[in-house]
């Protein structure tokens, strides 16, 4: 089996900590046993975890008068994974609630704008600070409990140093938390729990699809990168008996890594390899500072892997200093230019014809221990 194809385990809120959490539950629950497909509600599922202990849970709950996500620490799963299924921030008309595990805060934001159907769209997709400061129209107020480990009372006006509008007359100068609190449950009963109970459950469950694997046909079948000691370790274990692992370590998994792949090894680079048998541009920006290893990758499958022509950047880089001249430093906006004229390139690595100056094979998946032909045993710095 490849950690591609690992079922990950389905995480439900469940946290008791604030009193909409249980209705909450209810919601993901309800949504779930009519495979997520609700008229007028959108929700996004998230992933995470690695080699054979992967997770999914809803992350987003989307409506035309709400919005909920969930991102709350509510538990550990195990020695290195906490549960994070929990609801955290809760968008209804007029209103913006964020709890936290630690129970700091919570943090409120009311609208106070004089059009809220114009405003509703700003007020639930748009981060909202520093209105004050940034000479932006008084459209909200926040309220915070500025408490740690101990739920506040009241919530009350945070200026946050002056930066933040604070409430005029007429505008809650103090608000408890548990009017809040209950507001909050009895909006998500009546018009989210309540509208999805309407329809009917589905005949059948459908459990989140699975990557489909792609088998490799790239041009290049044997590729090499470098790793450190500890990855070293993980791969020489795993390779001979995974299950010594944990769960989470029965992979490989560099992070975004660019190869080059125009190598002309003439069968010169093996598992004794030294630095002086290796190229050093062998591996695109590379920034490791511990002891290195030559890798041999030998993919099975082209899920997750794609060839860049790092040439694009180089050429837009060397066009925009010529026209910048003599200014001799680029612009972020500049350099994000040459940035997306290598993106431009990206293309799936079995889709590659061999017709770039500058390819690079970025790997972005985990890979199997069977992909990996061989580790040096000498290391270099």
């Amino acid at each position: 089996m490849s950690v591609l194809t690992v079922k990950p385990k389905f995480l439900y809120p469940h946290s008791r900590q604030f009193p909409f959490d249980e209705v909450a539950e209810k919601i993901v629950r309800e949504l779930k046993k009519r495979n997520f497909d609700i008229p007028g509600i959108e929700v996004e599922l998230d992933s995470y975890g690695s080699g054979e202990e992967k997770y999914i849970y809803v992350s987003m709950i989307k409506g035309a008068d709400f919005k909920l996500w969930f991102c709350r620490v509510q538990g550990q799963l195990s020695k290195s994974k906490n549960d994070i299924a929990a609801i955290h921030e809760i968008k209804i008309p007029r209103q913006e609630l964020c709890v936290y595990e630690d129970e700091s805060g919570p943090t409120y934001r009311i609208y106070v704008g004089d059009d809220w159907e114009k405003d509703k769209e700003w007020f639930f997709n748009t981060i909202k600070i520093h209105a004050k400061l940034r000479g932006e129209s008084k459209k909200y107020l926040i309220y915070s409990g500025n408490t740690y480990k101990s739920r506040a009372v009241y919530l009350l006006p945070d200026k946050d140093l002056g930066r933040e509008y604070e409430p005029e007359e007429g505008e809650p100068q103090r608000i408890e938390v548990k009017d809040v609190f209950s507001n909050i449950t009895e909006y998500l009963t009546k018009n989210v729990l309540e509208y999805i109970l309407k329809f009917p459950e589905a005949e059948v469950i459908v459990d989140p699809k699975i990557e489909e694997v792609i088998p490799y046909k790239g041009k290049h079948t044997l590729l090499y990168s470098l790793c450190n000691g500890k990855d070293k370790y993980i791969i020489d274990t795993g390779k001979k008996n995974p299950l010594e692992l944990p769960p989470e370590k029965r992979c490989v998994h560099f992070g975004m890594r660019g190869i080059w792949c125009d190598i002309n090894t003439d069968g010169k680079i093996t598992p004794e390899a030294t630095k002086s048998d290796f190229l050093p541009e062998v591996v695109w920006n590379m920034d490791w500072i511990s002891s290195l290893h030559i890798v041999a990758i030998r993919p099975k499958y082209a899920n997750g892997i794609f060839v860049i022509d790092e040439s694009k950047f180089e050429e837009r880089r060397q066009e925009l200093f010529k026209q910048i001249a003599p200014r001799d430093t680029l612009t972020d906006e500049e350099l994000d230019s040459a940035y997306d004229a290598r993106k431009a390139t990206e293309i799936p690595v079995n889709d590659y014809k061999g017709d770039y100056k500058k390819p690079i094979v970025i790997i972005t998946r985990e890979l199997d221990f069977d992909e990996i032909e061989w580790v040096s045993e000498m290391s270099f710095k």
